[in-house]
């Protein structure tokens, strides 16, 4: 009778977390020239329930996994994985309406420059890589908005948006994925709101070498010499 109200107890406890919501999940990809990255993640749950459920992350491995910030009594566990890993989150019995967390972990190369199989051309420049991010919500908790911010490396630019899903409905003004600066870097933000169980997103960038730099660099270097040489002439004129 005990085993049966124990268990009972233990199947509410690991069932009720269906009835949270993910406010925000927010994951910086701060990428190295490597092509390694650093996945900084930030969630807002709200109407915290005790139980636990597991977090899809959309990066195959969470090597490096250090928690950042949880409330007393919160447990986060990674459970890595070679398709989609995800992180265990069981919150106590105490918990609050509203729950933030934060977590780290490194993705040896999100950046990488695809192998041609044996026979084939490479359908790439030279010097060009790619980044590809797939994210399913797995889990019964409705994610309201989910955001994907990647910074890259210096001197390094998205050159073509190659995937990003879902295409963006009529009522959405915002692209999928939308290129920006973030603190003087490149790169670029995938949003989306309302995924419930089974929804699904990506995004597959092509980036390259910034050669804006180098454009600078020669207009500024051809601008000086201009200067220079008018200024000869203008000294040998007042010189006669």
């Amino acid at each position: 009778m005990i085993r049966t109200f124990l268990f009972m107890v233990l199947w509410w406890i690991n069932s009720a977390f269906g009835a949270v919501e993910i406010n925000a999940y927010n994951t910086r990809l701060d990428i190295a020239p490597d092509g390694s990255a650093t996945a900084s993640v930030s969630l807002i749950l709200a109407k915290g329930e005790p139980g636990r459920f597991r977090l899809p992350v959309g990066f195959a491995g969470l090597e490096a996994f250090a928690v950042q910030d949880v409330p007393s009594g919160v447990v986060l566990t990674p459970r890595p994985s070679l398709d989609q890993s995800s992180v265990e989150i069981d919150l106590p019995i105490d918990v609050s309406d509203d729950v933030v967390l934060a977590f780290t972990f490194k993705i040896p190369k999100l950046l990488f420059a695809p192998i041609p199989e044996e026979g084939q051309k490479s359908t790439l420049p030279d010097g060009s890589r790619l980044l590809r991010h797939n994210f399913v919500n797995t889990q019964a908790a409705t994610i309201m908005k989910y955001q994907v911010q990647v910074r890259l490396p210096d001197e390094t630019m998205v050159h073509m948006i190659r995937e990003q899903l879902p295409k963006t409905k009529r009522k959405e003004f915002a692209p999928r994925v939308e290129l920006d600066r973030f603190e003087g870097r490149q790169g670029a933000l995938l949003q989306l709101a309302n995924l419930k169980q089974g929804d699904r997103t990506s995004m597959e960038l092509e980036v390259v070498g910034d050669r804006r730099s180098y454009g600078w660099l020669i207009a500024g270097l051809v601008l000086i010499l201009g200067y220079l040489v008018s200024f000869r002439d203008l000294v040998n004129t007042d010189g006669r």
